[in-house]
């Protein structure tokens, strides 16, 4: 695991620690990590194709249908 430093300004500081005085992360790293991963999380969000419920259902009505034309391939045996 790598080591960072990171330069806080004396509200960020505070605001930390106030995180961390109600239990809500362990650690200023803790809350740290926490921001970093919230962080990838929306660039990850970004790569998904759809943009909307639409676009969703859209996206999965069409699997749905590839799916269903396999149903009629698979014969189960007793």
């Amino acid at each position: 695991m790598e080591v960072a430093s990171v330069r806080l300004n004396e509200e960020e500081k505070r605001f930390l620690e106030q995180l961390v005085a109600k239990g809500k992360f362990s650690s200023i790293s803790e809350a740290l990590k926490a921001g970093i991963y919230e962080l990838m999380r929306e660039e990850k969000l970004k790569e998904i194709p759809w943009k909307s419920r639409a676009e969703i259902r859209t996206y999965f009505s069409k699997k749905e249908k590839k799916l269903k034309g396999l149903e009629a391939l698979h014969v189960e045996e007793d």
